[in-house]
Order: C-alpha cells, then structure tokens, then sequence
C-alpha cells in the first residue's frame, strides 16, 4: 500500500482540532457550573447555620419555660457546629435573648425580645448572618 504523502499529516491535524473542540467544550461547561456549586455551598451554610440557630432559640425558650430567670448556656457542641445563648432581663417580664450558631468559620445570631410573663412568647426578633 502506497500513501499519498500530503495526505499523512492530515489525520493528526484532524485530531488535534477534535482534542481542542473537545477541550473547550470542557472549560465551558466548568466555567457555567462554577455559580452554581458556590450557591449550592452557600445555601448549605445557610442552612446548616439557621439549624443550629434554631436549636439555640428553641433550647433556651424551653429553659425560659422552666424558669423565667434562667440566663442561658454555654457552648454546645450540636453535629459539625457550637451554639450559645445569652438572657438579659431587660424589663420586669421582658427579657432579651442572644442565640448564636457558629459552623465553618461563619456565625448566624438570632437577637430576640420574650415576653416571660405567662410562658415565654417572642414577640420580636431579628437574625443576621457574617464571617466571625
């Protein structure tokens, strides 16, 4: 079999601009994924903070329900994060309650005001989120 010699390069020359074609097809679908891996990792810190904050809201309301002069807890540690809580009595059945959830660098506070006369009841809060 006798090849043509200016048809010898032309397959290389073929697979080259397939590896690239390919290779830019790559950089492309990567660079649209990219936005939704950092939502998805921010929507997971989101939620994982709001669960922990929770848990600090929930558990210092049931202690206030026991004793309305309780002043909250220490650090705890609950799955891969630390909650804490502060009581401050700001009033003769008011008090304000500090609850913090800290994961992964990242702290989320609830800060609300209980009303302790007859149970304890929320009647305002307000929640943030930041970097410690």
């Amino acid at each position: 079999m006798v090849r043509n010699r200016r048809e010898s390069g032309v397959a290389l020359i073929f697979a080259l601009v397939a590896l690239a074609i390919v290779a830019y097809m790559v950089v492309v679908v990567s660079a649209s994924m990219q936005p939704r891996i950092t939502s998805h990792s921010h929507l997971e810190r989101t939620v994982r903070l709001t669960a922990l904050v929770d848990a600090a809201m929930a558990t210092t309301l049931a202690e206030l329900a026991v004793d309305r002069f309780d002043t909250g807890f220490e650090e705890r540690e609950l799955g891969e994060g630390i909650m804490t809580s502060t009581v401050t009595q700001v009033g003769l059945y008011e008090v304000e309650v500090v609850a913090q959830g800290i994961a992964r660098g990242w702290r989320a506070t609830v800060v609300a005001r209980v009303d302790t006369e007859n149970g304890p009841r929320v009647m305002r809060w307000h929640r943030y989120q930041s970097p410690e």
